[in-house]
């Protein structure tokens, strides 16, 4: 029946529809609407002219009491509903509109659910096909096709990202990845504003982006409820309780200064099932040469164990390494697993290419330099460029030389064509000792930040007074540690800290000590060294794996008689080591701290050297002691190109983004600059990429590198000016585990999928379910819905009811003997 409804103002209860499909709306009172509404004067006299019989035929009527009320009610609806009748009463019902609702059903077509959860049983992917594959096909599945007879049916497979498909018959289980929650996002782009009624989701709920996954999950939280699309996860696959498995969860890679162990690798070995026998964690390198490994025995019990194994690890070259853990049965035979591709995680380490130059400074040839340059003198990754002076500056006299002579006579019968070995009186006599040029340190120190700050990462200044240096050199040290992020080390000769008038000066202000007061009382004889709680938290500190070793070690170590006495630290200091001399008097020995963008350190010990003259042995120990504090100088120093990368899982493609920050020779930003990356893969194939400048930042490049199937690849730069000369290089790397991240957990997560459908408003089923679905989507509050209208007026019941309440009014009043 066609009616017309022309004044929507007077609706109530009408739903609005988005358009096209929004129909024009009716006047609606809950879910009846009238369809005659230029009757309604008409009813309304009928209504009225009615009560006003009614009124009057009762007002002498005998009934008194409820009786009489009953009796009006009854016979009062009875004209009401007649009346109504004038008006044509519809019924409305909003049903789905015939396909114009879409259901997207999504297939986890990842290569994880192809592996049997159990002895003899079959893997899960064949219940995801037999569940989304018909017998032909041009034959869906029934439940699917009782879906289309409502729905646009939109099918997707899910693997590195979403993919829509005609059918189903394309599942191979194949890629190692389960990108749900981009999945997800995806399709929450691809539907936006078109009528998504549903998400039907086949999978186990393993996913290889769970950040991603919750992410979406936290931002349909936040929606209102109304604006959900519930998905109704399909739970697939069961694991069998006797399924037994191993894998690595997780590693976790640093690397320290401690030479015995210069990378150190926490590694999660995890078990399903029960494994009595002792198993082995093990690394290897990129040779395939085994590095180190751990036995492990799993506690006994159901379910999944995690248990850390922590494996220290010394020999690692410098520069990049890519490293593999792995765990294997150790008893023969072994006990058979679900899958071992989950058995071994590949990870990159960066200790750093030199070899970094540190400038010591001594005011007097010592023993301190001597063992310093003996300590590193196998270590390429350490360069020690040294600056000594022999002589102090003196008053120029001419009669203290020959007639006409005002060079040193210490350089008498030198090449005097040489400027360095002509000293004058008043100036020091200065040994320069491993440069790299014969320009290098040939005027002494440094005067310009494009000198210093390129060639070094770190200065010793060791029994050297403050007025060896001008007031520019000493602000140029200062700007060498606040802006260039280098480290400055005093060390304990006779003429630092309090006694070389460093008080007061920008050095003194980027120490980690306060040189102000100058503690009386006598020498401290004897004093013992000792480390402290922050020093037994630094690696590079100790020399010995356990804490009982490192405590005979320091027992060991014999007295010291030279000790600067600095009493007060500064806020945010640490005192690493300490010396109690034989009075009991506890001195800090290092102190340590952070200042700009570099660091500072104190040592105290003046003769720190007696410890190697103890014994071969303990010399040994020494050198070890200041390759270890020497690497803690320079690591974390800046160079002028620096790299640093931004891994992202997220989405379908593993992707790197590479920051590289460039500086000019004063450690400026720089922009003029063109940065060139090269990307190398493990399987050997190389790609060119050019980084971009940035425009928030001054002298960053950023560039962006995706790769679909590799395993790990390195990413190298060269820098070079707008001139085309060098500036710098440097590198980075990133370990891709794709079948280790898919097979990270075998078996369904039901906990997770029922979260999922919690949050947005779906139904957890089982495949075995599939029947019920085709109901549970129709009873939905869908986006599209169309009204159909059912008569109200001709209709039996409303005149038997009518009808009704006549003779229930003629009734009472017989009953009561009043006709």
């Amino acid at each position: 029946m066609s009616a017309i409804f022309p004044d929507e103002s007077r609706c109530i209860g009408w739903k609005a529809m988005p358009l096209p499909f929004r129909m024009t709306p009716p006047c609606i009172l809950g879910n009846i609407a009238f369809a005659n509404q230029s009757w309604a004067w008409i009813a309304l006299l009928f209504g009225a002219g009615a009560v006003l019989v009614l009124v009057l035929t009762y007002r002498n009527s005998p009934l008194r009491g409820g009786a009489k009320l009953v009796a009006i009610s009854l016979k009062a609806i009875g004209l009401v509903l007649l009346a109504l009748a004038l008006m044509e009463p519809v019924l409305l019902d909003e049903v789905p509109k015939k396909h114009a609702n879409d259901v997207a059903i999504l297939a986890d077509n990842s290569a994880g659910l192809a592996v049997p959860l159990g002895e003899g049983e079959e893997a899960p992917a064949a219940a995801v096909r037999a569940a989304l594959v018909g017998p032909a096909p041009d034959q869906p599945p029934a439940w699917i096709e009782a879906i289309g007879d409502t729905f646009r049916v939109q099918p997707f497979l899910v693997d590195r990202g979403l993919r829509q498909v005609g059918d189903f018959s394309g599942l191979d289980f194949a890629r190692n990845s389960s990108t749900l929650g981009a999945a997800f996002d995806h399709l929450s782009t691809r539907f936006r504003g078109r009528p998504l009624a549903a998400t039907v989701f086949l999978t186990d709920g393993n996913a290889t982006d769970k950040a991603a996954l919750e992410a979406y999950l936290a931002i349909q939280e936040a929606l209102p409820e109304e604006k959900r699309v519930p998905v109704f996860p399909i739970l697939v696959g069961e694991l069998d309780p006797a399924a037994r498995d191993l894998a690595i969860a997780r590693v976790d890679a640093t690397t320290t200064q401690f030479e015995d162990a210069q990378v150190t690798l926490t590694i999660e070995a995890e078990a399903l099932g029960e494994f009595p026998d002792a198993v082995e964690v093990f690394v290897r390198n990129e040779k395939g040469e085994e590095l180190g490994k751990k036995d492990l025995v799993f506690p006994p019990g159901p379910g999944r164990r995690t248990v850390p194994v922590r494996l220290r690890l010394a020999g690692v070259p410098s520069g990049i390494s890519f490293l593999s853990a792995g765990i294997r049965q150790s008893a023969k035979p072994p006990i058979a697993q679900l899958t071992e591709k989950n058995d071994s995680l590949r990870v990159t380490v960066n200790r750093g290419s030199g070899p970094y130059r540190i400038l010591y400074l001594s005011g007097r040839p010592n023993w301190e330099y001597k063992f310093l340059r003996r300590a590193i003198a196998g270590d390429a990754e350490l360069d020690l460029v040294g600056l000594i002076r022999i002589a102090k500056r003196e008053p120029k006299f001419e009669w203290r030389g020959r007639t006409g002579e005002s060079s040193n006579p210490l350089f008498r019968g030198f090449n005097r064509d040489i400027p360095e070995e002509t000293q004058r009186y008043d100036q020091p006599v200065l040994v320069r000792l491993n440069t790299a040029s014969p320009e290098e340190l040939r005027d002494g120190f440094p005067k310009s930040a494009e000198e210093l700050f390129t060639r070094y990462r770190a200065i010793v200044i060791d029994d050297l007074e403050a007025d060896f240096f001008s007031a520019e050199q000493q602000e140029l040290i200062e700007q060498f540690v606040s802006i260039r992020g280098g480290t400055v080390v005093m060390l304990g000769g006779q003429e630092c800290f309090q006694e070389g008038g460093w008080d007061n000066t920008p050095v003194g202000r980027l120490l980690p000590v306060y040189l102000d007061q100058k503690e009386a009382g006598g020498a401290s004889l004897e004093a013992t060294y000792n480390l402290t709680r922050e020093g037994w938290l630094e690696d590079w500190m100790r020399l010995r794996a356990g804490p009982e070793e490192e405590e005979i070690r320091l027992a060991y170590m014999p007295p010291f008689f030279a000790i600067n006495r600095l009493n007060t630290i500064k806020p945010g200091a640490a005192i690493l080591s300490t010396a109690t001399d034989r009075e009991g008097r506890v001195l800090p020995a290092l102190v340590t701290q952070r200042y700009g963008e570099g660091r500072s350190a104190a040592f105290a010990v003046a003769d720190f050297w007696r410890w190697g003259m103890k014994d071969s042995e303990q010399q040994l120990e020494l050198g070890k002691m200041w390759r270890q504090f020497l690497r803690w100088a320079v690591t974390d120093v800046p160079a002028r190109v620096e790299l640093t990368k931004e891994e992202t899982n997220d989405g379908a493609i593993p992707s790197t983004k590479v920051s590289v920050r460039v500086r000019d020779l004063k450690f400026d930003p720089q922009d003029d600059a063109t940065v060139r990356l090269t990307v190398k893969d493990l399987d050997g194939t190389t790609r060119t990429l050019t980084a971009e400048p940035s425009l928030e930042e001054p002298g960053l490049f950023t560039a962006e590198h995706l790769a679909e199937e590799s395993q790990g690849y390195r990413i190298a730069a060269e820098v070079i000016d707008g001139s085309g000369q060098g500036i710098g290089t440097g590198a980075v790397a990133r370990a891709l585990n794709p079948e280790a991240a898919e097979y990270a957990r075998l078996g369904p997560d039901p906990i997770l999928l029922a979260r999922l459908a919690e949050v947005t408003g779906g139904v957890l089923l089982r495949s075995g379910d599939l029947s019920r679905l085709p109901g549970l989507l129709d009873r939905l509050d869908l986006p599209v819905v169309e009204v159909k209208q059912r008569p109200l007026w001709h209709t039996p019941w409303l005149f038997v009811l009518a009808l009704g309440c006549f003779l229930g009014e003629w009734a009472l009043r017989r009953r009561r003997g009043t006709i």
